[in-house]
């Protein structure tokens, strides 16, 4: 028999020296038993594959010593164990991270090019194997070919998974560098992080040390005047001491706050109007109808047509303050409040001529425009007011939005009794009269400067906002708030032309407008309108004369009037987010009270003694729960809306928090009558239910806007909506001396002398 080519098998007991492959790369261990680790420790991993070729010559040997019979004896071949060991070696003391990626590429690579090397003799080994297979199965040892075929095949296994284990090693190794990446990227953001958040710390002590400087000076100022020195000699050295050290009221701006806010008294005049001439509009509507079909209209008929004139309102007004953004933008503040006058005047003119042209759709189509017109105003006053207001006085300022609507409810109610104007024949005039302030105000505002942050920030007028600014402040040093624009500007300028699906996509805006939604939410969803519509119907279910009925309601709207001016000086001493506490808690007492005072009345309605002691609790605790809405809730929804954004994000942003403030108004005129019926004497159990529920979310949720700028506000939101975050200017101050820190509080909290007013 000739030459036949040399047998591969595994011997136990008979190895030839072996070829070894030794690779050494970085990564972590992922053994099946773990070893306890030290940190300053190296993590080691050997993964050893082993291939064993042996000469066919020991076999024919054992089979010759046995006597055995054998084929002929093959030259011997080159024979050796093919040894694959993977060694993972990390300190993870003294590597970066940045070298561990580094090494983790080499190591994968090295890998990858065993692994095809294996592969690559895997294969020809294969290839071997299977010839030798077939001179076996051509020859007549069918034994010793059953046994070396059991041999390869026991080896092709141990090999198959050798080669898989291997591939799970190059799986986890790469797992470990995405693992890696994952790291070196978190570093790399919390890094750029760290910077913003350094620059933002780096602002606000720059504008802290500008407020000191300047409230030190005011102090200083202060000292000379009380000192007696004369003013002229200030005034001849170029100084204008409330100017330039202070930010107070000037004649200008006081004019244009009160052209403006006579928006907002055309909304409370309408939203009030309606109310007491309710018999004689619909009386006029029977007898429209009647002259027109000559057939009388069913008493639900009347109070649908009726509960129609008063929601589609509210309808109006949803329109309005959802575009009142869009307005804003295309036409600035000023503009825009000028084109809705002209609205208030058709609107006014359509109602008041609806008796005169006997047509009651004539009056559902004046009330529709007008509630368009008064939701603009919504949107627009607040705006305006708060981006012409300076930053110590912008929370006092904005409260006047609502001491605009305390006065318009008031008016409404007073001109409305019997003895004024709640007539058949005086309620078209009561209706018409909302076109004044219309008029007033196209006749007062074209004299007021546009807003100088809609000039500089969106037009990009840097001349025209600094002459407005001049004209609000009687000064002609206005850098300080040029600058703050230019800040803000800077910091917003991603946000220059934001749309309404754009606010709402932004998560780094949906935070603030979300806590706006919930605040306009909290003054609608209070209850407070269940008292306006139907408070004289509250009174005289608890007790009282129809008579006496109509006068506490008038009462709601004096006491409403004078608390909100008691709010005035309290918002920028106590601050916005603790009235609203304030409010909500009280809110939440006294609603409480009517409930009870509404089940004692019908527990004890046989006691009459009990009757009057009971109605005047029913009244004490409308009258407390009126009060504490006009400290907090009343007026804060409206300002705070407006302070938690920026230029850009603002006019969308009250856009929709008016929209939702209009549907809640709708939602609780039309759902409470069905709540009173149903629930009857637990009437104001759900309002006390969601009061609590709305102290709770600001509590936790709303931030403190007093004496912030809008940078400053915006900035907390775009760092995760820390609420801390916000009061880093209040906490850089603390880092001041106490004999400075006195000296800023006084400076703060001392009023300037009357001589300092006149020299303006």
């Amino acid at each position: 028999m000739g030459e036949t080519r040399p047998s591969t098998g595994v011997v136990a007991h008979h190895k030839k020296p072996m070829r070894k492959l030794d690779y050494r790369g970085s990564g972590q261990s992922h053994r099946h038993h773990p070893q306890p680790r030290h940190d300053d420790d190296d993590d080691e991993r050997e993964v050893v594959l082993e291939l064993q070729e042996y000469d066919h010559h020991d076999q024919l040997s054992r089979w010759e010593d046995r006597d055995v019979p054998g084929p002929p004896r093959p030259p011997r071949p080159r024979g050796g164990v093919l040894q694959l060991r993977v060694r993972n070696r990390h300190s993870r003391s003294n590597v970066s991270l940045a070298d561990r990626l580094e090494l983790q590429g080499e190591d994968e690579a090295t890998l990858r090019e065993l692994l095809v090397s294996l592969q690559k003799q895997v294969s020809v080994m294969s290839s071997n194997l299977s010839a030798k297979l077939d001179e076996l199965q051509r020859g007549d040892r069918h034994l010793e070919t059953t046994v070396a075929l059991h041999e390869i095949r026991t080896q092709l296994q141990e090999l198959t998974r050798s080669v898989e284990s291997c591939q799970s090693e190059v799986c986890e190794v790469k797992r470990d560098m995405v693992a890696i990446r994952s790291e070196l990227d978190t570093v790399q953001q919390v890094k750029e992080e760290i910077e913003e958040l350094r620059e933002y710390v780096d602002r606000l002590e720059e504008h802290t040390h500008r407020r000191k400087l300047r409230l030190l000076q005011q102090n200083s100022l202060l000292r000379d005047d009380a000192e007696s020195q004369p003013s002229a000699e200030l005034s001849g050295a170029g100084l204008k001491p409330t100017a330039q050290v202070r930010q107070g009221l000037t004649f200008f701006l006081c004019y244009a706050i009160g052209a403006a806010v006579l928006g907002m008294l055309q909304f409370g005049y309408n939203t009030g109007v309606i109310n007491a001439p309710e018999q004689n509009i619909e009386n006029f509507m029977k007898d429209v109808y009647k002259n027109r079909y000559n057939e009388d209209l069913s008493e639900e008929t009347v109070k649908l047509l009726y509960s129609v004139g008063v929601s589609i309102f509210a309808i109006g007004g949803m329109l309005g303050g959802f575009s009142g953004g869009l307005i804003a933008n295309r036409f600035g503040r000023k503009g825009g409040l000028l084109l809705n006058n002209v609205m208030g005047v058709g609107g006014a003119c359509l109602m008041g001529f609806a008796k005169i042209a006997n047509s009651y759709e004539l009056l559902f189509l004046g009330r529709f425009i007008i509630g368009v017109n008064c939701g603009l105003n919504t949107s627009l006053v607040p705006m305006y007011i708060t981006e012409i207001a300076p930053l110590n006085l912008r929370g006092g300022l904005g409260t006047l939005n609502q001491l605009a609507v305390t006065i318009g409810l008031l008016l409404s109610q007073v001109l409305g009794i019997e003895q004024i104007l709640g007539t058949d024949d005086g309620w078209p005039l009561l209706l018409g009269l909302a076109v004044c302030p219309a008029v007033l105000q196209l006749v007062l505002l074209p004299m007021c400067p546009e807003s100088p942050r809609y000039l500089l920030m969106t037009k990009h007028w840097e001349e025209e906002a600094r002459k407005a600014l001049q004209r609000l402040r009687a000064s002609s040093q206005v850098e300080e708030d040029i600058e703050e624009m230019r800040a803000e500007e800077r910091a917003q300028s991603a946000e220059a032309s934001i749309s309404m699906t754009e606010l709402i996509c932004s998560p780094t805006l949906r935070q603030p407008l979300f806590i706006g939604i919930l605040m306009q939410l909290s003054q609608q969803l209070s209850g407070i309108n269940a008292v306006f519509y139907y408070s004289t119907e509250l009174f005289i279910s608890s007790g009282l004369t129809g008579e006496s009925a109509k006068f506490a309601t008038i009462g709601i709207g004096v006491i409403m009037f004078f608390m909100t001016l008691v709010s005035i000086p309290m918002m920028d001493k106590t601050g916005r987010r603790t009235l609203h506490l304030y409010g909500l808690g009280g809110m939440f007492i006294f609603s409480i009270f009517i409930t009870i005072s509404f089940l004692i009345k019908e527990f004890f309605g046989y006691v009459q003694e009990m009757i009057d002691w009971m109605s005047y609790l029913s009244v004490v605790s409308t009258l407390g729960f009126v009060v504490f809405f006009a400290v907090g809730p009343g007026s804060i929804p409206w300002m705070i809306t407006a302070e938690l954004f920026s230029q850009g994000p603002r006019p969308a942003a009250m856009s929709i928090a008016v929209l939702v403030n209009w549907m809640a108004n709708f939602l609780v005129g039309i759902v409470f009558p069905t709540m009173k019926t149903h629930l009857e004497n637990y009437t104001f159990l759900p309002f006390s239910v969601l009061l609590a529920i709305f102290w709770i979310f600001t509590y936790r949720q709303v931030p403190e806007t007093k004496n912030k700028t809008f940078e400053e506000i915006s900035a907390i939101f775009r760092h995760g909506g820390d609420r801390s975050m916000l009061n880093c200017v209040n906490a850089l101050e603390q880092r001041l001396p106490a004999s400075e820190r006195a000296a800023l509080m006084v400076a703060e909290e001392k009023p300037l002398p009357d001589s300092w007013h006149m020299m303006q």
